[in-house]
């Protein structure tokens, strides 16, 4: 726990300039923000393994179908995944705006975050994420091989859709504080969110993400077009909506840095209990050969649970790395300044390192996937700090 001392600072007490994860904590940078969102961001990398593995080239996706052990533990480390790191990174997000805003004034912060936002995102869109499908054209095992320029799926927001939804609560925020005009100041005698709170929030928002899911066909569809990161994410967003502005109010009262340890154990202990329990049900579902409509059954229940897991998985780690962010190697530290670019160039070099590692023969699912992902992981960071070093790179990753 954190031993903050309690009481009410105002924004010129708590101002750090320069920095990415500077705000809700006085004028030191938060170290552990920045250790969990290098590790949220390694975590991203890796779940996208088997996405690209089956999107970009027929021989690899061949190789997954052959390997149902790696299919299914892929698709659990995925899922789990899911339930709390893009959840992670849009509550610290939204815990490190306001005092950004307070800082640097509305009009100017929004012209700042619109170019630290909408220029990467236009990047990625027009350069970045088409790198991979015009390479495919000259790799024959890929699934666009032989067609021409105009039937590739370019022009796409793909991963990049969490930059447009962050722009969009930015925007809220923004609008929020015009109206309001208040000022903002850190009340950090302010009590936790209890227990009873976070099964509240847990279960409104698994019901919300459940109604979403119904419009599977809508979903399906976006994922065919220019906004296809939103197709496979779109269900998450009221999830990450009250995520980010939850981090906007937590700034005010510290609740990132004082949060309540024993609850922390508690809700981590429930949500493996509840993932234990999922896979045990899809494992009965496979030894039992059971029909398709129990797997409808325990679908909905997945999504449904997908909050009330997450906020045990997100508490937890939130926890440990601020008890251990002076332990933790400073590499980490940098790291997480690197993870934004990181983020913005993975796919490529992932795409990229498993079509390596097939074409020097190697046809082992893990070793392309574990091999694959720890090269992207390192080459992503290695890229991100090195366009750092460059004065106007930097001032937008």
């Amino acid at each position: 726990m954190n031993k903050t001392s309690h009481r009410k600072t105002s924004i010129s007490e708590r101002q750090d300039p320069g920095t990415n994860s500077s705000g809700a904590s006085g004028t030191r940078r938060i170290i552990f923000l920045d250790q969990t969102k290098a590790i949220m961001i390694a975590l991203v990398i890796a779940t996208h393994t088997i996405l690209v593995g089956t999107l970009f080239t027929t021989d690899l996706k061949q190789i997954i179908e052959a390997a149902p052990s790696y299919e299914a533990i892929s698709f659990w480390f995925g899922w789990i995944c899911n339930t709390f790191y893009m959840n992670i990174l849009f509550l610290i997000s939204g815990y490190l705006l306001p005092s950004s805003v307070h800082k640097r004034g509305v009009t100017h912060f929004a012209k700042h975050r619109l170019l630290r936002l909408g220029v990467p995102l236009m990047i990625a869109i027009f350069i970045l994420n088409n790198i991979t499908p015009i390479a495919g054209l000259i790799i024959p095992s890929s699934t666009v091989y032989g067609k021409d320029l105009n039937e590739l799926p370019l022009n796409r927001i793909g991963p990049q859709w969490f930059l447009l939804v962050l722009i969009i609560f930015n925007s809220i925020y923004c609008l929020w504080v015009s109206i309001r005009k208040n000022k903002f100041s850190v009340d950090n005698t302010k009590p936790l969110p209890s227990a009873r709170a976070w099964l509240i929030s847990a279960i409104v928002l698994g019901m919300l993400e459940l109604i979403m899911s119904y419009f599977s066909g809508f979903w399906v569809d976006l994922k065919d077009s220019n906004f296809d990161g939103l197709g496979y994410q779109g269900i998450h967003l009221w999830t990450y909506g009250f995520l980010f502005f939850l981090g906007c109010k937590a700034a005010s009262h510290q609740w990132l840095e004082r949060i309540d340890k024993r609850l922390a154990i508690q809700w981590l202990q429930l949500s493996v209990g509840l993932t234990v329990c999922l896979l045990a049900a899809n494992h009965a579902r496979l030894m039992f050969s059971l029909s398709r409509d129990y797997f409808q059954l325990i679908t909905p229940i997945m999504t449904f649970l997908t909050p009330l897991i997450g906020w045990g998985f997100i508490a937890a780690i939130l926890t440990w790395n601020q008890e251990h962010e002076h332990s933790n190697s400073d590499w980490l530290v940098r790291a997480g300044k690197d993870s934004f670019g990181a983020y913005l160039v993975h796919i490529p070099l992932l795409a990229g390192a498993m079509v390596g590692f097939y074409t020097i023969g190697i046809r082992n699912i893990w070793i392309i996937a574990v091999g694959a992902t720890a090269i992207a992981i390192v080459l992503s960071f290695s890229a991100s700090h090195q366009l750092r070093r460059i004065p106007f790179i930097k001032t937008i990753i």
